[in-house]
């Protein structure tokens, strides 16, 4: 492996449906930077691999709660906006569960 800054970087862009007021403690568009440690070493042993994988976890969870923070804050500020939306994505996934069980038989 190099031997250079790493980082796990994680960019998303929300287009809230028109109604939707959006609050000013929330940014439409945003990116996050996590660092990831670093080798020691060029050589990959076992035990600097295994420190490693232990902080890119921790590097990982870090994201997801920040991210979900966020996206949680996200779906507060749309409500029921997008509420129609996702009953008709779930019926069509029903629908096509039935053909399936159909074609099973």
């Amino acid at each position: 492996m190099d031997v250079q800054s790493r980082e796990l970087t994680v960019t998303y862009k929300i287009v809230p449906p028109p109604p939707t007021v959006i609050p000013p403690s929330l940014s439409q568009e945003t990116t996050h930077r996590f660092s990831l440690p670093d080798l020691e070493s060029k050589e990959d042993t076992d035990s600097e691999l295994k420190r490693y994988y232990t902080s890119l976890r921790a590097s990982i969870a870090e994201a997801r709660t920040k991210l979900g923070e966020e996206l949680t804050a996200w779906r507060d500020a749309v409500g029921n906006a997008e509420l129609g939306k996702e009953k008709s994505v779930k019926a069509e996934a029903d629908d096509e569960g039935e053909e399936e069980e159909n074609a099973e038989e």
